[in-house]
């Protein structure tokens, strides 16, 4: 089994597991681990552990910031949705109960 990678308590393998299988998780920490390596070693004067985790949170953030726009948006929708829905049968009913 590859070793886990443990991001803010989650451990990626584990949740890659379930929804992959064993082997294909394991390929990709693997491939993130040496993308993560590599880009270490490529830069000689690399960023400092603390400023790659600080960018990695900063990055987090702005994705949970997205995904509450949206869903807000999806709520947003599914509200003006709801109202027309009720305001064509309100329709529908008061043009079959004049007649």
């Amino acid at each position: 089994m590859a070793q886990s990678l443990n991001i803010s308590g989650i451990q990626p393998f584990n949740l890659l597991k379930i929804k992959f299988g064993e082997k294909e998780a394991e390929q990709f920490i693997s491939l993130i681990k040496e993308e993560i390596e590599s880009t270490f070693d490529n830069k000689k004067d690399s960023l400092s552990t603390k400023t790659v985790l600080a960018n990695l949170e900063l990055k987090i953030a702005q994705l949970e910031t997205t995904i509450a726009k949206t869903e807000s948006k999806l709520l947003l929708w599914a509200f003006v949705f709801l109202a027309t829905q009720l305001g064509a049968i309100f329709a529908f009913l008061k043009f079959f109960i004049k007649q």
